[in-house]
């Protein structure tokens, strides 16, 4: 059975490479565009990692994983590793950011096997 990615990005096309990125690499994505969504979504499904852009309008990406990890945490599963990215050079996003332990913290625009590489490293061992 593939691995489960949620997908975080109110950024289409970004959202689109990176589906067609990890579907071809054997994993199952599942993309949402609002951190509202993505906090929805994560109490239906379980996911294997989740990537996430910081920001974003209305619920920002921080938001919504510090929402999902106690959703999460509350229905006794396992908090899946996430992978925050970014376009800006935000220090004060960036420190509220790391507070909640992400596995990566990538800043755009990054190679796309940089990414591939990170999600290998943390969901295929």
């Amino acid at each position: 059975m593939a691995k489960k990615i949620l997908v975080i990005d109110d950024e289409e096309i970004l959202t689109k490479t990176f589906a067609r990125l990890l579907e071809k690499a054997g994993y199952e994505v599942l993309i949402c565009k609002t951190g509202a969504d993505a906090v929805e979504m994560a109490q239906e499904e379980a996911f294997d990692l989740i990537i996430c852009d910081i920001r974003m309008p209305g619920m920002s990406g921080v938001d919504a994983i510090g929402k999902i990890a106690e959703a999460v945490e509350a229905s006794g599963q396992a908090r899946p590793p996430y992978i925050f990215i970014t376009g800006y050079a935000d220090k004060g996003a960036e420190e509220k950011a790391r507070v909640l332990n992400p596995a990566a913290y990538i800043e755009k625009p990054f190679d796309n096997l940089l990414l591939l590489n990170k999600v290998k490293e943390l969901i295929d061992t």
